[in-house]
C-alpha cells in the first residue's frame, strides 16, 4: 500500500503529464488550449488545498499559521482560474481576465506572507545574520536587472491599460520579494530539522518564479501564447506547495547547527554580483569606454583582490577561534559547548526519523587519586591517553566529548541497546589495560552510564542527568562496569542525596559508633590486637551499611572528618580499656586514601595520640594498595609514622594496585589477605594466591593476617601455609564497646585460669 507521500507524488506526476499531453493534442485549438490551461490548474490547486488543510488541522502550534497563509494563497489562485473558466465558457474569450490577474497577485502576496512567517519561526532571520549582507547585495543586483530588463519594458507595452500596468509591476515586486525570502530560506534549510519541507517549498516557488519570468520575457518580445510549456510549471509549483505538507512536523526543533566550516565561495558572492552589474552597465553604454572608466574598473578589481585576501585571513582566524570554542584544548575532543549543540540536533533528527540516540557517560575510576598523588601534569597526560583509547574503541561515526575533568560523553545516533552494550564493552576492555605515564604504571578503569532518547528523557538535561545516575550506580557496583538508566535509579539517587545530607550531621548528632573485632593467633588462639570498624545509626535513615555510606563520604570529601573522628574515638577507647586493666592491645584503624593524602595527616596522628595519651605502639593504621601509585610521598609519610612508633598495614592485599618492587621499599609492618581469597580457599586459584602472599610476607619480613575467617577448615588451610594470624566471624563478629568488654573479660578470666 502506498504512503501519502507516494500517492501525492504519483498524482502530481499524472496531472503534469496530462497537462503537457493536453497542450500537445490541442496546440492548434486555442479555445481547448485555454480550457486546459484554466481547468487543470483548478484541479491541481484543489488537491493542493486539500493537502494544506489537512496539515493545518493536524497542527496545533504556531506552525499552523504558515499553512493557513498558504491556504489563503492557493484558494485565491484557484479562484482566479475559476473566474477564467467562467469567462471562457460564457464569453469564449481565451485571454486571461483582468480580475483573474488581480486574484493571482493577491495569492502571491499571501505566499510572500507565509514565507516571511516561516523564516521568522525558524530562526528569526535578523539584521545580525552574517549572510544577510550577501543576500541584500544579491537581491539589489537582481532588482535593478529586473527593473531594467523587465519592468521598464512592461510599462511601455502595457501603457494602454493602467490596471494591468499596476498588476504587472506588483507581480515583479512580489516576485523579487519572494526571491529574497527564498534566498534566506535556502541558508536556513541547510541546517534546519525541517530541511526536506523547506527544500520542497524552495523548489515550488522557484518553479513559480521561473514560469513568471518566462512569461514576462516572452510577453515583452510578443511570443507568448497559451498552451505552451509555462502553464504546467505553475500547476507543478502549486501542487508542490501542497505536497510539502506531507513533511510537516507538529513540534519541529527549528535549531540551526553552528556552521563549523564556512563555504569558501560565499564571501565572493557580492563581488561577483558587482562584476556582473559593471559588465551590464558597460553593455548598456554599448562598450564605449574611456580612460576614466577603465581606471575605475582596474581600481575596483584591485580593491576586490585586497578584500578577498583580508577575508581569507579573517576566515583562517575564525576557523581557529571556532575550533577553540568547540574543542577541548587538552585532548582535542569536542567540548561541552559542542556537546550541547550536537545533542540538541541529534535529538531533533531522532524525533523526525523515529530513531534512538544514546548517551554514554564515562567517568575514569581512581583518576582523582592519580591527579592528587602524582600531580596534575601526570593527570593531564593520562587524560590524553584516555581520549586516544576512547577514539580507538569506538566507531568512526560516534561523537566523543570531554565535558569536564575526567568525564567523557559519547553520542551514538540511530542506535540500539545492543549497539550500546557492544560499545560499552569495547571501552571497558580497552581501559582494563594498564596505562604507562612518565614511568608510572597504573590501572585506571572506567565506569559508564547509558541513557537513551526518548526512552529516558526528551531533553538534554534529563538525558545527561540520567546517564550520570546510571554511571554512579556502575561505579558503586565495583567500578569498571556499565549500567543503563532505569526508573529504579531515581530512588537510588534520592537515597544517595539523603545519605549525603544526613552524613553532614552525623558527627554532631552522635550517630556514629565503633564496633571491634579481635585479631587472633591461629595456633594459640590468643588475642594479639583488634580492629575498630565504623557503624552509623542515622536518626532519619536507620542503620546504614558502611558499604553504602563510605563510598558517598569519599565522593563528597566528608570521609576526612569522619576518619579523624574514628581515629580519635578508637585511640581514646583503647586508652580507657588499658587504664581499666584490660590487656594492652594494638588497635587497627582504617584510613581512607583522601585522608592519607592530606598534607597534615602525620600531624593529625601525632595530635590524636597526644590528646588521648595512647602510646604509638598501640596504634596501627590500615591503608589500601592504591597508595603505591605515589611511591615517593607515600614512602615519606609511612617513614614518618614508623618514626613515631605507629604501625601500618596494607588492607585487602591482592585486590588492587600491587607492585612487588614498590612493596619492598614501603616501610610497612603487615599485609592482610582479603576475605575474597579466604572464602575461596578450597579453590586452586585462591589457594595459590594465598601461598603467594604468604611467600611475599616471609621474604619481605612482614606479618600476614587473614581476614574473614568463618570455618575451622579455613584455619587448617592457613596454618598449612604458615599463616599465624587471622580475624573473622569464627572468633567474634564485630561488636560494640560493651560487647567487646565482655569478650575481653571472658578472655582475661580464661587466661588467668590457664
Amino acid at each position: 500500500m502506498m504512503t501519502k507521500k507516494q500517492s501525492g507524488a504519483l498524482l502530481i506526476t499524472i496531472i503534469i503529464t496530462l497537462f503537457y499531453v493536453w497542450n500537445y493534442l490541442f496546440k492548434e485549438n486555442e479555445w481547448m488550449g485555454a480550457l486546459g490551461a484554466s481547468s487543470i490548474p483548478f484541479i491541481g490547486g484543489t488537491l493542493s488545498l486539500i493537502w494544506l488543510y489537512q496539515a493545518y488541522r493536524k497542527n496545533r502550534t504556531k506552525q499552523r499559521y504558515f499553512w493557513l497563509l498558504l491556504i489563503f494563497g492557493v484558494s485565491l489562485n484557484i479562484s482566479g482560474n475559476l473566474i477564467w473558466i467562467f469567462v471562457l465558457i460564457t464569453r469564449g474569450d481565451t485571454i486571461y481576465p483582468d480580475i483573474s490577474w488581480l486574484f493571482w497577485l493577491l495569492a502571491y502576496i499571501f505566499y510572500l506572507a507565509a514565507l516571511i512567517y516561516k523564516t521568522r519561526i525558524i530562526n528569526g532571520f535578523g539584521a545580525n545574520n552574517p549572510y544577510l549582507f550577501n543576500i541584500n547585495v544579491f537581491m539589489l543586483v537582481v532588482s535593478v536587472i529586473s527593473i531594467h530588463y523587465f519592468i521598464e519594458p512592461l510599462i511601455v507595452i502595457q501603457s494602454n491599460s493602467f490596471l494591468m500596468t499596476i498588476i504587472n509591476i506588483g507581480f515583479q515586486i512580489t516576485n523579487l520579494s519572494i526571491a529574497f525570502v527564498l534566498t534566506c530560506l535556502y541558508y536556513l534549510a541547510r541546517h534546519s530539522i525541517e530541511k526536506k519541507l523547506i527544500q520542497i517549498i524552495i523548489v515550488a516557488f522557484s518553479l513559480q518564479l521561473l514560469a513568471d519570468f518566462g512569461y514576462t520575457f516572452l510577453s515583452i518580445y510578443g511570443t507568448y501564447g497559451i498552451g505552451g510549456f509555462l502553464e504546467p510549471l505553475w500547476v507543478f509549483a502549486v501542487m508542490l506547495i501542497g505536497f510539502a505538507s506531507f513533511f510537516e512536523q507538529e513540534n519541529p526543533y527549528n535549531k540551526i547547527q553552528p556552521k563549523k566550516y564556512v563555504s569558501e565561495k560565499e564571501p565572493i558572492f557580492p563581488y561577483i554580483s558587482a562584476v556582473i552589474l559593471i559588465v551590464l552597465v558597460s553593455q548598456s553604454y554599448e562598450w564605449k569606454l574611456n580612460a576614466l572608466s577603465i581606471g575605475i574598473s582596474i581600481i575596483f578589481f584591485m580593491i576586490i583582490t585586497r578584500h578577498l585576501s583580508i577575508i581569507k585571513k579573517n576566515k583562517n582566524l575564525m576557523s581557529e577561534y571556532r575550533n577553540l570554542a568547540f574543542h577541548d584544548s587538552l585532548t582535542g575532543l569536542n567540548n561541552r559547548t559542542s556537546f550541547h549543540h550536537d545533542l540538541g540536533l541529534q535529538m531533533g533528527l531522532a524525533k523526525q526519523n523515529d530513531s534512538t540516540v544514546a548517551l554514554l557517560l564515562i567517568d575514569l575510576d581512581q583518576f582523582k587519586l592519580v591527579n592528587d598523588t602524582l600531580g596534575h601534569q601526570i593527570g593531564d597526560q593520562l587524560l590524553k591517553l584516555a581520549s586516544i583509547r576512547l577514539q580507538y574503541s569506538t566507531d568512526d561515526d560516534a561523537e566523543i566529548y570531554r565535558i569536564g575533568g575526567d568525564e567523557f560523553v559519547i553520542i551514538l545516533s540511530e542506535t540500539t541497546e545492543e549497539n550500546c552494550i557492544i560499545a560499552a564493552k569495547n571501552i571497558l576492555n580497552e581501559f582494563s589495560k594498564s596505562f604507562s605515564v612518565a614511568g608510572h604504571e597504573m590501572t585506571v578503569t572506567a565506569s559508564i552510564g547509558i541513557s537513551l532518547y526518548p526512552e529516558h528523557g526528551e531533553d538534554r538535561e534529563s538525558l545527561l542527568k540520567n546517564a550520570d545516575a546510571a554511571m554512579y550506580l556502575a561505579k558503586g557496583n565495583g567500578r569498571n562496569k556499565f549500567r543503563f538508566y532505569n526508573s529504579e535509579l531515581n530512588e537510588i539517587m534520592v537515597r544517595k542525596m539523603k545519605i549525603d545530607s544526613e552524613l553532614r550531621k552525623a558527627i554532631d548528632n552522635n550517630e556514629f559508633h565503633l564496633v571491634y573485632q579481635p585479631k587472633i593467633n591461629l595456633q594459640s588462639r590468643e588475642i594479639i590486637g583488634m580492629e575498630a570498624l565504623l557503624r552509623w545509626d542515622s536518626t532519619e535513615l536507620g542503620s546504614v551499611s558502611p558499604v553504602e555510606f563510605i563510598s558517598i563520604a569519599e565522593e563528597t570529601g566528608q570521609i576526612v572528618a569522619i576518619g579523624e573522628w574514628v581515629l580519635e574515638t578508637a585511640c581514646k577507647q583503647n586508652k580507657r580499656w588499658q587504664e581499666e586493666g584490660f590487656p594492652l592491645l594494638c588497635v587497627s584503624v582504617n584510613v581512607s586514601v583522601p585522608q592519607f593524602q592530606q598534607n597534615a595527616f602525620l600531624e593529625t596522628v601525632k595530635g590524636v595520640l597526644q590528646n588521648t595519651g595512647l602510646e604509638p605502639q598501640f596504634l596501627e593504621l590500615e591503608i589500601t594498595e592504591s597508595v603505591m601509585q605515589n611511591k615517593a610521598e607515600s614512602t615519606e609519610l609511612l617513614r614518618g609514622l614508623r618514626k613515631i612508633g605507629v604501625k601500618t598495614s596494607i588492607d585487602d592485599f591482592g585486590t588492587g594496585y600491587s607492585s612487588l618492587n614498590i612493596l619492598r621499599e614501603l616501610p610497612i609492618d603487615t599485609i592482610k589477605i582479603d576475605k575474597s581469597f579466604i572464602d575461596g580457599i578450597l579453590d586452586s586459584a585462591s589457594e595459590s594466591m594465598i601461598k603467594t602472599i604468604m611467600d611475599i610476607g616471609l621474604n619481605l619480613n612482614l606479618e600476614v593476617i587473614a581476614e574473614g575467617i568463618e570455618y575451622e577448615c579455613q584455619v587448617e588451610m592457613l596454618e598449612k601455609y604458615n599463616c599465624r594470624f587471622g580475624q573473622g566471624y569464627l572468633f567474634l563478629k564485630p561488636t560494640d564497646r560493651a560487647g567487646f568488654e565482655r569478650y575481653l573479660e571472658t578472655y582475661t578470666a580464661q587466661t588467668s585460669l590457664n
